[in-house]
């Protein structure tokens, strides 16, 4: 009873503010937490969409889409959208749910078939100062083949959002009827999202005195409140570091991840999650965030992660503000009189520069106007700019300079500086990425060195899948019994080149692995052996290899809505020699999600090894019917048409297929080669410079390059690819035999 008027107050404080049964009971003993929680996004991250929760105009505004006009407008206290539907009639659309708040806040409808879809238009609610207040279309340029069109998945809220949205997401999607019939226990991210069942503690609040840990499955506390500079300038924590799952906890939804079902405690991360590696796909070759990463995958590459620091020592984890304005935030820590001078950051104080964010958290602005911060903490190093072309936060605001006046600024900054030109993992990945003489030699090294971070680490022996060698063998070999999960996914894929009964003995012991994704995945490795003629499993080894089969084929199906997961079910009957059963999966695939173009070309490919031409040109062509911007399916198609001997169809295919992919030198080289096929010399030469541009550390393109010159008598250009090609392949006779050939038809015809 003593807790009644406290209780009645506090509802007439938040009677604005929906809060579900779980956060009544945190009320009474949380006050500050729950009053913080209310300003915090993780409150905001989904509400039902009425005049309260929505900061959108909706008084009748308009914007232009599609060269229509789309309205946002209120009828009968219902805030609707008018937009045109997929046949491009305008149809009016009831708004459901919004969807974050700052510093935009998007708006969702009901599809049908339990599917929730995002407008494909967002509110900018920034001040007007900054640019705000209005509506803008967040995906201009998207065609209905697009994965983020607002008809697609990528803009599907069971698929893309919910989870890490709402609390106790369960997506329950019925492939038979392709519906979804998802649930959730609270509308947004609750207490129990981050500390889970709260009924132990509630039991011991009330007295329970056979309770421990406050009945707390966890503990999400920092490591350490603060750590202090020593006099040799390292930085000591104040306390003893203490043991949490916070980072952890928070990386469920602050990380590039796959999932792999309904998510059942909040601090499994490893266990229900797949995590993505530093990657050219979503990261610059220095680790910088380049998609959007969702700061777990730079937060762990940097000094502070290492050092014990968590989410909390910086951001209120209620409000998810940070708790010091400003400098202070870093302050804390790094002492002010050292690092809050110009001497440490040469600018004026209170001047763009000044801020340690400004250097060392440069941000990536996404959507448009969200601008979010790189966790990673690094030094800038504009000298890796030069070697590298990965950016660096000098020459990110200062556009006008040259990363050669960075660097000579910063040594006039730091002339004893131990970052400007020291070594660093991306000239590894580089030289990996573009396959550069020595890159496995270098990758080996950072793999197996424990002063990189782990995810570095791990990043490296991936990239090893590319140069097999023996270096590589020994790297997997050491990874796979490492105490360290990454390493241990990583070592995965880094031995996928090597054959199925080397892998089989550098991979078996991974299938007892404590983790189900690496469980899983190493049995998709491994799932070839089972129909490995040259040899059998004894029973023991195949029911550890099926059991592990089992979970990756549960986590695909949990996926099932989406085409890839069929797709890679395809993949994998085929490799168990289930033809029929693949074909199967990737009409699947093509019925659920037509726009995944891999359906298309793998099963494509599957009716060319049964010498089924036609069906392999007809699956194709009704991919392009879907995307005729598909380069993959170009190519695919004019394969098939120089096997089918129709050059002129394949041609033109090939053409579209480099045209669309300007970037993708393997594209260019093959229509290159077939020009030349048929005699087109000078289109051909052209296309093979372009390859290059592309790619010039691939040995076939400078081979090609030279033998079409020395066929045009331009022994100067024909001898510069030749010793290119001797540089990327050293040692080799018959190159230093060529480079002789062509310099001796080079002094004849002088």
């Amino acid at each position: 009873m003593r807790f009644l008027p406290l209780l009645i107050w506090l509802y007439a404080l938040f009677l604005a503010q929906p809060i579900y049964a779980s956060e009544q009971a945190c009320i009474s003993c949380h006050q500050s937490q729950v009053q913080d929680w209310q300003q915090s996004d993780h409150f905001h991250a989904m509400e039902p969409a009425t005049t309260a929760t929505v900061l959108g105009n909706f008084d009748n505004q308009t914007l232009n889409y599609q060269n229509q006009q789309a309205r946002f407008y209120t009828e009968n206290k219902t805030l609707m959208i008018t937009m045109p539907n997929l046949q491009g009639k305008l149809t009016n659309y009831p708004v459901l749910y919004t969807f974050g708040y700052q510093p935009l806040q998007q708006y969702m409808f009901d599809m049908g078939q339990g599917k929730i879809q995002l407008f494909p238009f967002a509110w900018d609610s920034r001040t007007k100062e900054q640019g705000g207040q209005r509506w803008f279309v967040l995906h201009p340029d998207q065609k209905q083949h697009d994965l983020f069109h607002w008809s697609q998945m990528g803009q599907n809220w069971n698929h893309m959002c919910a989870d890490c949205h709402s609390t106790d997401f369960k997506k329950q999607f019925d492939l038979k009827t392709n519906s979804f019939k998802s649930t959730f226990s609270e509308m947004n991210v609750s207490c129990k999202a981050c500390h889970g069942d709260t009924k132990q503690h509630l039991s011991w609040a009330h007295g329970d005195t056979q309770i421990k840990d406050k009945g707390l499955a966890v503990n999400i506390n920092k490591k350490t409140p603060l750590f202090v500079r020593q006099a040799d300038g390292s930085m000591k924590s104040a306390e003893p570091i203490q043991s949490s799952e916070q980072v952890p906890v928070c990386a469920t939804c602050h990380s590039r991840r796959a999932q792999l079902g309904d998510r059942k405690e909040p601090h499994a991360f490893l266990t229900q999650f797949q995590p993505s590696l530093i990657t050219p796909e979503l990261y610059h070759v220095d680790g910088q965030v380049w998609d959007e990463d969702y700061v777990w995958g730079s937060f762990q590459q940097s000094k502070m992660f290492e050092a014990g620091v968590t989410c909390s020592n910086c951001h209120n984890p209620h409000s998810g503000k940070l708790k010091l304005p400003g400098n202070q935030t870093c302050t804390q820590c790094h002492t002010s009189e050292v690092f809050n001078t110009p001497t440490h950051h040469g600018h004026k104080v209170d001047t763009a520069g000044s801020q340690c964010v400004d250097c060392h958290m440069p941000a990536t602005t996404f959507m448009q106007v969200d601008a979010r911060r790189d966790h990673s903490f690094r030094v800038p190093r504009p000298d890796l700019t030069l070697k590298t072309k990965a950016p660096n936060a000098c020459n990110s605001c200062h556009e006008d300079k040259t990363p050669q006046w960075a660097v000579k600024n910063i040594k006039q900054w730091h002339p004893n500086s131990k970052f400007i030109g020291s070594e660093h993992f991306s000239l590894a990945f580089h030289a990996a990425d573009n396959r550069l003489p020595n890159s496995s030699a270098m990758l080996t090294k950072i793999a197996q060195n424990k002063d990189f971070p782990d995810i570095i680490r791990a990043s490296a022996l991936s990239r090893l899948a590319n140069t097999p060698d023996n270096n590589a063998v020994v790297a997997i070999v050491r990874a796979v019994k490492e105490n360290e999960p990454l390493k241990r996914q990583a070592a995965i894929e880094a031995a996928m080149p090597y054959d199925i009964w080397q892998r089989w003995r550098m991979l078996n012991s991974l299938l007892d692995d404590s983790h189900r994704y690496i469980r899983s995945e190493a049995a998709r490795a491994l799932a070839a052996i089972l129909v490995e003629p040259s040899g059998k499993l004894n029973n023991a080894d195949t029911k550890r290899l099926t059991n592990a089969l089992n979970e990756y084929k549960q986590s695909q199906v949990y996926q099932a809505e989406r085409g890839f997961s069929h797709t890679n079910l395809g993949n994998l009957a085929l490799e168990l020699n289930k033809p029929e059963q693949a074909k199967a999966h990737y009409l699947t695939a093509i019925e659920v999600e037509n726009i995944f173009i891999p359906s298309y070309v793998n099963l494509a490919d599957l009716y060319r090894t049964q010498g089924d031409e036609k069906s392999t040109q007809d699956i194709l062509q009704q991919g392009l019917k879907i995307n005729a911007e598909a380069a993959d399916l170009h190519y695919a198609l004019a394969m098939s048409y120089v096997r089918s001997q129709n050059k002129s169809a394949a041609l033109t295919h090939l053409q579209e297929a480099a045209t669309l992919a300007n970037d993708n030198a393997s594209y260019s080289y093959t229509y290159a080669l077939l020009l030349q096929d048929i005699g087109q010399m000078d289109r051909s030469l052209a296309a093979l410079q372009h390859a290059f541009k592309i790619t010039p550390n691939n040995p076939d393109i400078s081979y090609s390059l030279a033998q079409a010159y020395l066929a045009k008598k331009q022994y100067d250009l024909a001898l510069r690819y030749a010793k290119n090609l001797a540089l990327l392949v050293p040692g080799n006779q018959q190159i230093q035999q060529f480079i002789q050939q062509i310099q001796t038809m080079q002094s004849l015809n002088r």
